[in-house]
């Protein structure tokens, strides 16, 4: 393919409570060969779908034969199952993570994608939005920009996770987007409509938080950070890092892994 589509979402917001939000995280998904990857990941999207419906038919038909009434538990896995399946880092949790590992054990099965991350930790003494004007939007789609610049080495069709842009805005995001040398054109979609943003979601989701995990932000004991410190071991294990090695050091600031595909996370100072 001449043009790739590069998938771009976001973590994390520029303003409000360092505690709860102390980093911010942009990742950038490049997939240069997308057709195969594509029905292999939609083939599983679908059997999970297929799978969860299925248990949802026997969970009924064990109520109607036991003449009783769902558990509080069964009650929400009778609608759960019928919702719209999304995978997102912030709703992982023990009893999902399961499907978070088969979804990146598919995709790291791939070698013809890269991945790129740049992380703003806003917890670092002076930082503010001094630079871009203290708009959070311009921040925003600066630092995409920035990201894209540092990081494309083939031209792309950026396909962005849905930001209402500011009726105060004093430019076009899209203008701005597409003013990149190697980006052919780019538009904004909501991330249930692409398994590939809903990736860069999870993928920049354990990047951020083995960023704060190694700061000790994080209950040791509780469920999610459990389940969340597990699905980050797993994309450790399938870069070739150690269990205990951070994915960002806080020393360099950066990382670059070559293997199974192009890795790269920075932290903007």
């Amino acid at each position: 393919m001449d043009i790739a589509p590069a998938f771009i979402d976001e973590t994390g917001i520029l303003r409000g409570s360092l505690s709860r939000n102390p980093v911010y995280g942009i990742g950038l998904l490049v997939v240069n060969d997308p057709a195969g990857l594509t029905d292999s990941l939609y083939q599983l999207h679908f059997s999970f779908k297929a799978e969860r419906s299925d248990k949802r038919r026997q969970l009924r038909r064990s109520l109607i034969r036991e003449d009783r009434s769902p558990s509080a538990e069964e009650l929400d896995r009778l609608f759960w199952s019928t919702r719209h399946h999304e995978y997102r880092f912030s709703e992982l949790n023990p009893h999902n993570l399961q499907e978070y590992v088969d979804l990146l054990n598919l995709f790291f099965t791939y070698r013809d994608v890269e991945f790129h991350a740049l992380l703003l930790d806003r917890t670092q003494p002076g930082f503010n939005l001094e630079p871009w004007g203290f708009d959070e939007w311009a921040a925003y789609v600066e630092l995409t920009c920035e990201l894209m610049e540092q990081s494309l080495t083939r031209d792309v069709f950026a396909i962005l996770d849905m930001q209402e842009q500011p009726k105060s805005a004093s430019f076009r995001m899209e203008d701005r987007i597409c003013a990149v040398p190697q980006v052919a054109g780019c538009l904004r979609a909501t991330s249930e409509m692409s398994v590939f943003l809903q990736i860069v979601d999870v993928l920049l989701g354990c990047v951020q938080f083995d960023w704060r995990d190694q700061q000790g932000l994080y209950e040791s004991e509780s469920r999610r950070a459990v389940a969340k410190r597990n699905l980050t071991a797993l994309i450790k294990s399938r870069t070739n890092l150690e269990p205990g090695e951070p994915i960002l050091s806080q020393e360099t600031g950066f990382r670059r892994i070559t293997s199974p595909f192009p890795f790269t996370v920075r932290l903007r100072k």
